[in-house]
């Protein structure tokens, strides 16, 4: 089965899940067996930015939960700020794959899958009526 894109789900979910998907993200993109370090290289100010944010979020998660409004509103912030780390990664990953398809899979995000808009015996079949209706 074919994956050629990262579903971008992550940005219009609520914080509990939000939190159980950053972190699934955070150890697969800090586990050199499955993201290399020849990847961050490029990029190693934005893997520190994502690592930097990602735990202060932890932090202020569990603290939120207790209900204190200047928590919520500084999860709500470092919510968005992850979005957008994610969003790069995402994209960098997307353009990686296609030389390391691989590194999709085991990135930790979620993919879209391949998807053929026709079979091709429907396209056979489409094709070979086609032909049998045009006039002589």
């Amino acid at each position: 089965m074919a994956y050629h894109r990262i579903l971008r789900n992550y940005r219009t979910i609520g914080p509990t899940k939000f939190h159980g998907l950053n972190q699934r993200f955070k150890n697969s993109l800090l586990d050199i067996n499955k993201i290399p370090a020849w990847f961050w290289a490029a990029y190693p100010k934005l893997r520190e930015e994502y690592l930097e944010a990602s735990d202060k979020y932890a932090v202020i998660y569990h603290e939120s939960m207790l209900g204190g409004k200047l928590a919520i509103a500084e999860r709500e912030r470092l919510q968005e700020e992850l979005v957008g780390y994610l969003d790069e990664i995402a994209s960098l990953l997307e353009m990686a794959a296609v030389r390391n398809p691989e590194l999709l899979i085991l990135s930790g995000f979620d993919l879209a899958k391949e998807r053929r808009s026709r079979s091709r015996a429907k396209k056979a079949a489409a094709a070979h009526d086609d032909q049998d209706s045009v006039p002589a």
